[in-house]
């Protein structure tokens, strides 16, 4: 298994949305093998806590998600936490004990806790500083968190986009040495990258040969993104009873692709297999079941298809679940733009 350098610490019953959603996020900025989540990194037959205990040893950066039900209360017993074996303070000793960066991730409102509250070899994490998640703003809690393993990682920030307009004034291509080069001419000046020799496609993504001659002129455009991008609410009932929630869902991305969160019982979790397509847009997030001492991922497939009217404002969405210990009849809600919403 190879070195993670981020370790998501959670409790399942208290946090594995978030841990999902924590997840997803991490592995688009730093790469899935970069990170390490205990659903998707510990395969059958293998020793649970010698894994862990691998894994927090190599992580640069341990977050530790902390929920209202993270010290794992028990009817008639002291909270897991304070058992000595207990997996989640095993983690967070570990990356304390090993010089990880050690980020706490507060919850929904949920409070820091107190050194009186915490086992004698966890005390170090309540002088932590935390960083805080909250459905209502999630996309900048994420954009800090992420910004924050960033830093302690050492990675560079992203590049600046390229400008709009103005900047670029032509392409062109030239031979140097046996190799085709392309040249993007900005602001009077050229600057060259090598694509490969004749023939052979190149691995620098930085540029590459365009699809035509350079003197065709294009005879299609890049398709239309419809304004989905933005933040939505819907009011879900799902099929049990009483289980009417406020869903908010933070869509991004460009062309077809698509990206960001959708709430499942009030707690984001990550978009994934995104995609838009003409009249809608189709997507599927993941939780954890945990039932009788074990746990089971099920999967959640939306379908949207935008109404035909509002101006585009309105998603009717059919939300399907597969998995866990009973079957679900599709669910049907409608979302809408939330007021000063961008569009795009």
């Amino acid at each position: 298994m190879r070195p993670a350098q981020v370790f998501i610490s959670y409790r399942r019953d208290d946090s594995a949305g978030y841990a999902r959603a924590v997840y997803d996020e991490m592995a688009t900025h730093f790469g899935a093998e970069r990170v390490f989540i205990d659903v998707d990194d510990i395969h059958a037959g293998q020793p649970f806590s010698e894994v862990i205990e691998h894994e927090v040893g190599a992580s640069q950066v341990l977050l530790v998600l902390i929920g209202r039900r993270w010290p794992g209360e028990r009817d008639g017993a002291p909270p897991r936490l304070g058992d000595p074996g207990d997996l989640v303070r095993r983690e967070v000793a570990a990356g304390l004990r090993n010089g990880a960066r050690v980020i706490p991730v507060l919850l929904d409102g949920a409070p820091m806790p107190t050194e009186s509250q915490l086992p004698d070899e966890l005390h170090a994490l309540a002088g932590r500083q935390a960083l805080e998640i909250g459905n209502s703003r999630y996309a900048a809690d994420m954009r800090r968190l992420v910004d924050s393993v960033r830093e302690a990682l050492g990675y560079p920030e992203p590049p600046a986009p390229p400008p709009k307009t103005g900047a670029t004034k032509g392409v062109r291509l030239a031979w140097a040495g046996g190799l085709m080069v392309v040249g993007l001419v900005v602001g009077g000046s050229v600057a060259l990258w090598p694509l490969g020799k004749t023939g052979g496609a190149s691995t620098d993504t930085r540029a590459r040969l365009p699809d035509r001659p350079p003197d065709r002129p294009p005879t299609d455009a890049a398709p239309t993104r419809p304004g989905i991008n933005g933040l939505w609410q819907a009011e879900v009932t799902y099929d049990w009873p009483n289980a009417n929630h406020i869903e908010r869902f933070d869509f991004r991305g460009d062309v077809s692709v698509l990206y960001g969160t959708a709430a499942f019982l009030g707690v984001p979790r990550g978009v994934l297999e995104g995609r838009t397509e003409p009249g809608g847009l189709r997507f599927v997030t993941r939780t954890t079941e945990v039932a009788g001492g074990s746990s089971t991922e099920i999967v959640h497939r939306y379908v949207g298809r935008w109404t035909d009217h509002d101006n585009g404002n309105e998603i009717r969405f059919v939300m399907q679940t597969e998995g866990g210990s009973t079957p679900h009849a599709p669910v049907e809600f409608v979302a809408r733009r939330l007021a000063g919403s961008s569009g795009r």
